[in-house]
């Protein structure tokens, strides 16, 4: 049964992915132990003040003593805050990616436009986001409040300490807008050099038997290159002026504490502050201005993780927004395509125009037509990996939208043009993700497929490793695993888009074997097939020709009609007329 059991998303969350990561009152937490931290680090500033001015002028060793005893106290505890603080960020961060990973998974695998697009993994952008809260940027940006009360400490020192402060401060904040921009500005060009150089690289790799099986090695080599060094070019430049800013940075600190050293001896030598202050506002300025100081190295990781954050948003917002589906009753496999059109906005005229058609549990529909007519397109319509223009596509008179989508999928078995395997052993291939999965269930769906003893004649039978896609197998054992797998568990629909492609005549036959065993379980199964013998166990036929449907009735009668040479005849054809009472049935209104 379907468990009701799964994370839900509450409503109240949409406006904010924030609401949903758990943890968010550590933040307050480490933002006392930053407060606590901050106040710590003043010891070592009046540490040299009470030292200077008081020790060496009284000779008291005592008072050395304690006041280094309780200025290493006082360090001690800020080491803790600032652990303390560390792992808290930390542990944030793993929350975080907890709890936004699944939202965004779920949102690629949905959503039809994030995937494959060249674009960095909504998923990498997830782990860069984790990296940059529990990185030391996250840490300065809270010290970075801070400074104003060191100022006014400073100020309180000796107003020209704190001038000396004010102006370290105005000339790093100019700097870090100058180093922003230049992040931003890289990071946007950057960003679109390497997306071209990542799609020509997965094509590479993906296609790489065939880049040397047709000697383009040096070529394809030689292309990746250029686009590596487009990318490569705006990330390197901005790096050098991001650095060259950084540098001058230090250097306005170093500068900063030379002249509050030079500033606090002409004002002891006017006897206007104690010698002590003029090492205690050396530490202060320094700590004043640390943070902006590394803030200013960081803006490039700032703008990353500003446009990361922007890009796991849009992926997560379809799921925060998505109602939750009322569970249905388990189907019994009935299908309906009424009046569907789906199109696609590049193209000029629809894909599918007006199919309408159904399939009865326990009847098999074989849908023909020449390439490009739109059978492929019309079988992802019904597994629900599309939604259609206009028209409805019912199971059991629901609308395929209406259900669940993880319960509609415990129904539907799938087989897809393009057979993929996911990696693992042969079994988990079958299996799925189900994490119910028993292997008998697994046995089973495998003897109904036929490819029991296919894989038995495998090196370790139902453990082998099959490799990523299924690489380590050949066509012929890719094709019957996948229909085991369409075949595994309690399928009501099953859909599969050329099952026969890479088949030998034995191996048809053993596929038109195991879809009559499906049908005699009562699954409704909708095929697509380019080739005649499938059309001999069905019981009825759906002709298509440039996305429009030209017949749909009994085998016999579709095949008498005047087609285009490309449409597969058999040899012999069995009439079935129980196809007629999908006819007769009519539209669901």
């Amino acid at each position: 049964m379907y468990s009701r059991n799964r994370r839900e998303i509450p409503a109240s969350a949409a406006r904010s992915l924030l609401g949903l990561i758990p943890g968010r009152s550590a933040f307050v937490w480490v933002v006392a132990f930053s407060m606590s931290l901050n106040i710590l680090l003043l010891v070592v500033p009046f540490y040299a003040i009470e030292v200077f001015d008081r020790v060496i002028t009284s000779g008291s060793v005592e008072t050395l003593v304690g006041l280094t005893i309780i200025a290493a106290g006082a360090l001690v505890f800020s080491a803790m805050f600032d652990v303390l603080r560390s792992r808290l960020l930390s542990r944030f961060a793993v929350g975080f990616e907890r709890c936004v990973a699944p939202i965004v998974l779920e949102s690629t695998i949905v959503d039809v436009a994030r995937r494959g697009d060249g674009r960095t993994h909504d998923l990498v952008r997830v782990r860069e986001l984790r990296t940059f809260l529990s990185s030391g940027t996250v840490a300065a940006l809270i010290d970075a409040p801070f400074l104003p009360a060191f100022i006014f400490i400073l100020f309180l020192m000796h107003p020209w300490y704190g001038v000396i402060a004010l102006i370290g401060a105005v000339i790093l904040l100019v700097m870090g807008i100058a180093s922003r921009w230049v992040a931003r500005t890289e990071v946007a060009q950057a960003s679109e050099a390497a997306l071209r150089t990542q799609a020509t690289l997965d094509g590479i790799v993906r296609h790489s038997g065939l880049v040397r099986a047709m000697g383009w090695t040096r070529g394809a080599i030689r292309e990746f290159m250029d686009l590596n060094d487009q990318a490569l070019c705006p990330v390197v430049r901005g790096s050098e002026r991001v650095s060259a800013i950084a540098s001058a940075a230090r250097m306005v600190r170093t500068i900063l504490q030379v002249a509050a050293i030079g500033a606090g001896a002409w004002l002891v030598l006017q006897s206007e502050v104690l010698a002590g202050s003029l090492i205690a506002s050396a530490i202060l300025i320094a700590r004043t201005l640390q943070p902006m100081e590394g803030l200013i190295s960081a803006w490039r990781a700032l703008a990353s993780a500003h446009e990361a954050w922007v890009q796991v948003q849009a992926a997560a917002a379809p799921m925060l927004v998505r109602a939750r589906r009322t569970l249905l009753p388990s189907p019994s496999g009935s299908i309906e395509v009424m009046r569907v059109t789906y199109r696609m906005a590049t193209a000029q005229r629809p894909i599918l125009a007006g199919i309408t058609f159904g399939c009865l549990p326990s009847r098999i529909v074989v849908v023909i037509g020449p390439t490009g007519a739109g059978k492929s397109t019309l079988l992802r319509l019904m597994a629900g990996l599309e939604r259609p223009s206009s028209g409805t596509i019912r199971l059991d008179d629901a609308a395929l939208h209406d259900w669940d989508p993880d319960q509609l999928g415990q129904f539907v078995g799938y087989l897809p043009q393009d057979v993929q395997l996911l990696g693992g052993t042969v079994a988990e291939a079958i299996a799925g993700f189900d994490e119910h999965a028993r292997d008998e269930d697994i046995v089973a769906a495998a003897m109904l497929a036929q490819a029991h003893e296919m894989i038995l004649s495998l090196p370790a039978g139902y453990q082998t490793e099959i490799g990523r896609d299924g690489n380590k197998l050949s066509g012929g054992q890719r094709q019957r695993i996948g229909l085991a797998r369409a075949f595994f568990g309690d399928r009501k629909l099953i859909l599969l888009d050329e099952p026969n492609a890479n088949l030998d005549p034995e191996g048809e036959e053993a596929l038109c074997s195991a879809i009559e065993r499906a049908k005699a379980r009562g699954a409704a199964v909708v095929i697509v097939t380019h080739r005649p013998r499938l059309l001999t166990i069905a019981d009825a036929v759906l002709l298509l020709r440039d996305g429009a449907q030209l017949a749909f009735g009994p085998p016999a009668e579709v095949l008498r009609l005047p087609v285009n040479s490309s449409v597969p005849k058999p040899h012999v054809v069995r009439h079935n007329p129980e196809p007629q009472k999908l006819a007769a049935r009519g539209p669901v209104q």
